[in-house]
């Protein structure tokens, strides 16, 4: 029960988000929120970045990683006990309504280990650290309509090299996503602290997220530009704050393209 407490979703921690007060807000954020608005249009590497909806009108944050495919996270589709909630649009641009390409999601792929570490209390999901390697996922997409926006870039190395290039780059990374306080316009938290990389290939991070922020690419600004390492996962609730960092998976859990 110990480690399920310590990383709670972050979809279902932000139910309760505009609740908070300053002073559970300020655990939350670190102690500061760090957070700025990307202006609009978003250029290069922001453009990639998009809002996805399910068919249940839930929302995460996905990033265009190729021209048909884009990566989020897994539980952005299992929000609900045995039940899978399918992608249906991918709008990278997305701000205030409008955007600047608009995607059918075809399909979403993820390890099925994941689904069976997930425990459902009320309205909240909570991940056992069987799954927390897991939760990350590919969308198979399709044009509908818009201009393609250049990809991110996936880091494709090793952990070794991945180890390294964190270490190249002090441990500071970048994240970027529609967090539900601000959930029509890109918010993006740089220089954010990487604080571990884990044996199960997961990292603890210190990027200011919320719900909406799930999916969200956690990248670093390397010699070769920008590469994203992960993805946003799960957060302790406030009050846990002190027992565990930010949550991030990382592209070398990604399962086969689809």
């Amino acid at each position: 029960m110990k480690h399920i407490l310590l990383i709670a979703l972050a979809l279902g921690l932000a139910n309760h988000a505009f609740a908070l007060n300053n002073t559970e807000k300020k655990a939350l954020f670190f102690g500061a929120d760090n957070r700025v608005f990307v202006e609009a249009p978003y250029a290069a590497p922001f453009a990639a970045i998009g809002q996805l909806e399910t068919i249940a009108a839930s929302t995460c944050t996905a990033t265009l990683v190729a021209p048909d495919l884009a990566i989020t996270a897994a539980h952005c589709f299992l929000m609900e006990a045995k039940k899978l909630d399918a992608g249906r649009w991918f709008k990278t641009g997305f701000h205030k309504s409008e955007y600047q390409a608009r995607y059918q999601v075809l399909s979403q792929s993820f390890h099925p280990r994941f689904k069976k570490g997930l425990v459902y209390k009320g309205e909240d999901v909570y991940i056992q650290d069987s799954a927390a390697a897991y939760d990350i996922a590919w969308l198979k997409l399709k044009l509908i309509d818009g201009k393609a926006p250049p990809p991110l870039p996936l880091f494709k190395g090793s952990k070794a090299e991945l180890k390294a290039i964190i270490t190249a780059s002090k441990s500071l990374a970048n994240q970027a996503g529609f967090a539900e306080d601000h959930d029509t316009e890109l918010t993006t938290h740089t220089d954010c602290k990487i604080t571990r990389l884990r044996p199960n290939n997961t990292i603890y991070h210190r990027c200011d997220t919320l719900s909406g922020d799930s999916g969200s690419p956690i990248w670093l600004n390397t010699s070769a530009g920008p590469q994203i390492i992960a993805v946003q996962s799960s957060a302790p609730d406030w009050f846990n704050r002190k027992k565990a960092d930010n949550v991030g998976v990382t592209v070398l859990q990604l399962p086969p393209k689809p």
